[in-house]
């Protein structure tokens, strides 16, 4: 599929990471990358929204030994450039077993244009539980949910503050469902990021376990526990003072570790 790289022309941010200042330029290329599977992953590729200027492909990872199925979801929102490319990452991957389905680019005509919003608004409010979802991308988005029944699912996205400190906003902090072990799983994930990434002189960015997602609202990991009663993650970086490589890095890091806790392996 063909699709555009959009380039945001842009002054100077300045983040802190590891207690000294990264400077990156706001110019970074946004928009839909080139994930390249690993050669010795067996992958399908197939589109949503075929024929559509909201097409956009899910690619589906299977190792060859049986295991759990897992779904991966970036660019719900388009301008939160961490998800979708922690997403494309993972489609790289190689697993030891199970089926790792990746949907990069949710909401792709968001992610080119680098807006949270597409055509019909913000996605991530057109999954209320126990109905159908209320635009078309995001009833195919739950069909395939619903066709490749995971066993667990995780969103990535990046908030503009931090949890609990600042007025709306909900960076550095994971939100499960109550299934399985998921709200066990998030603690850990967070304790590990807290211990080893999180630099001691950055107290506020500390990741925080978020309330349970139980179907309250029309969100997707809200749906995933309200109405597949599955283990399920929204997770929530920063970029206040985070640069955006650092919070790329810590997205597939913590997706690699709900992801592990959940019966799929990445093999180095």
């Amino acid at each position: 599929m063909n699709r555009r790289s959009v380039l945001a022309a842009g002054a100077v941010a300045v983040g802190v990471v590891g207690g000294a200042a990264a400077v990156r330029s706001v110019g970074e290329s946004t928009g839909p990358g080139s994930p390249e599977p690993h050669p010795e992953m067996d992958v399908e590729t197939r589109p949503i929204m075929q024929g559509t200027d909201r097409e956009t492909p899910v690619y589906e990872l299977r190792a060859p030994e049986s295991g759990p199925t897992a779904m991966v979801f970036g660019g719900v929102h388009g301008d939160e450039v961490n998800g979708y490319r922690a997403a494309e990452e993972v489609i790289g991957w190689r697993i030891e077993a199970g089926t790792l389905v990746v949907v990069p680019w949710a909401e792709i005509v968001a992610v080119e244009r680098d807006s949270r919003h597409g055509p019909d608004g913000d996605l991530n409010r057109t999954f209320p539980s126990g109905e159908a979802p209320t635009t078309e991308l995001s009833r195919e988005l739950w069909a395939a949910v619903e066709e490749y029944d995971p066993d667990v699912v995780l969103d990535l996205h990046r908030s503009r503050g931090i949890y609990d400190t600042h007025h709306r906003w909900v960076g550095q902090a994971i939100f499960p469902t109550g299934a399985g072990d998921a709200v066990a799983d998030a603690r850990a994930v967070i304790e590990h990021m807290n211990a080893e990434r999180v630099p001691r002189v950055m107290v506020p960015h500390r990741f925080t376990l978020g309330n349970t997602l139980t179907g309250a609202n029309p969100l997707l990991i809200h749906k995933v526990g309200g109405d597949l009663g599955r283990p399920g993650f929204l997770v929530e970086l920063t970029d206040f003072l985070l640069d955006p490589g650092t919070q790329t890095r810590w997205t597939v890091e913590m997706t690699e570790l709900l992801l592990e806790r959940n019966g799929i392996v990445r093999v180095e």
